[in-house]
């Protein structure tokens, strides 16, 4: 059975309708490459993940709002 490309021009197509963009037929193709390229590696990364042995990792990076701040930092 095939499997039909992670984002095909369709995929991108109706992307770019929503962003509002106006993409030429050129950066479309840029587009779905990436997105082809990016779509199963975050979908694996999102599987590993859920696994129950890294369910307690925890971002190195936290962002902190502003408003959490002390204000001599914000």
């Amino acid at each position: 059975m095939n499997a039909s490309p992670p984002a095909d021009a369709v995929d991108v197509g109706a992307l770019a309708r929503c962003a509002a963009l106006d993409l030429s037929p050129e950066r479309r193709a840029a587009v779905q490459a990436v997105l082809s390229a990016w779509i199963p590696a975050a979908n694996e990364l999102s599987r590993k993940m859920s696994d129950a042995a890294y369910r307690q990792l925890m971002p190195v990076t936290a962002f902190a709002h502003a408003h959490e701040l002390p204000e001599d930092a914000a």
